[in-house]
């Protein structure tokens, strides 16, 4: 079994039986997650979060250790540069003491992109490899952390984080998109569309897409505030 998770060549199908049951697992986990905002305090629900986001760190840690070992790790694909794998590696930091405006930051960027990426996985490692583990568990460990710290500290996104969140991405993506040009990279797909079916398929070519999928951005963005238009605000818990 350790000598299967090692190596890399197993297939993956968008759509197939392993993507199937990776989202029956985080459906389980979001599941355990609503549980525990009901059923634990403030207190224990931080903990909680303190211990899967330095999980979340390790798998990134490990993933990565055991590429530079067997001399697969890639700076083109495998930095801690797209967003998903980013959040993982600051994870520890991020979620240690849970704060408004930086949730509501994340809380838009994984129900628009992590999610997305989720629906439709840009992955080409299947069970049971550590590519195939080390891609459910950042993802869905991004988006479980996020809302659950929302919920279980009422940290509520605030409309207004939908046009800071849109500032943000842009300003990161000024960031990334010289550096995909210096190194021949492709973080944040700036470059080029995934290799896999993906939604920006539906956006035009390049550099039409970019500036499409910054407007589809938008009105998700949108969407994804209009639960928290529903959730009566209370006096945010008191993290320690």
């Amino acid at each position: 079994m350790w000598q299967s998770f090692l190596r890399n060549d197993y297939d993956f199908q968008a759509f197939g039986d392993q993507h199937l049951a990776a989202v029956l697992v985080f459906s389980l986990f979001a599941a355990g997650a609503i549980w525990s905002v009901r059923n634990l305090n403030a207190a224990q629900n931080l903990l909680l979060s303190r211990c899967f986001s330095i999980f979340i760190f390790l798998t990134l840690i490990v993933w990565s250790l055991i590429k530079i070992y067997f001399d697969r790790f890639n700076l083109l694909v495998d930095l801690p540069l797209s967003l998903c794998n980013l959040f993982a590696v600051l994870a520890p930091l991020l979620f240690w003491r849970p704060e408004q405006r930086r949730l509501e930051v994340m809380y838009f960027l994984v129900t628009v992109g992590t999610f997305q990426a989720m629906l439709t996985p840009d992955l080409y490692v299947g069970y049971p490899s550590n590519e195939f583990f080390k891609y459910w568990i950042v993802h869905g460990g991004v988006v479980l952390l996020v809302v659950h710290s929302i919920f279980a500290f009422q940290l509520f996104p605030r409309f207004k984080g939908v046009f800071v969140t849109f500032g943000w991405i842009n300003i990161y993506s000024a960031i990334l998109y010289p550096l995909n040009i210096a190194i021949g990279a492709n973080y944040f797909y700036l470059i080029s569309k995934p290799g896999n079916a993906s939604i920006l398929d539906l956006f035009g070519p390049w550099p039409m897409y970019i500036f499409v999928a910054e407007l589809v951005a938008m009105a998700f963005f949108a969407i994804a505030y209009l639960p928290f238009l529903l959730v009566k605000k209370s006096p945010k818990a008191a993290v320690a």
